[in-house]
């Protein structure tokens, strides 16, 4: 049985995962750990790189364009970025 995912389906889900990457991030910063410390780094890491592994496939399957899978990544590391300046600011310490 063959199962088609449409690109607005497809769209959803990249969403999805975006908004639960940032809520992780955002819970992380909560808890008071520093966006500095190699924690917060590697998991902002490692879901933008699992996040563009699933662009790169949507991309390879035709359900994205590159530019629109760009796009997504782009948006998603601006997100995290965000929420990094945020947490420095909150916590009056220098971006290093």
């Amino acid at each position: 049985m063959e199962k088609v995912i449409s690109k607005q389906n497809a769209l959803s889900i990249l969403e999805k995962d975006a908004t639960e990457i940032c809520q992780l991030l955002g819970k992380q910063r909560n808890l008071l750990c520093r966006t500095a410390c190699p924690a917060f780094e590697e998991v902002a890491d490692t879901r933008i790189y699992g996040f563009s592994c699933e662009v790169k496939f949507l991309e390879r399957a035709g359900l994205l364009s590159k530019n629109e899978g760009n796009a997504l990544i782009r948006a998603l590391e601006e997100k995290l970025g965000a929420i990094q300046a945020k947490t420095v600011r909150e916590a009056g310490v220098a971006d290093d």
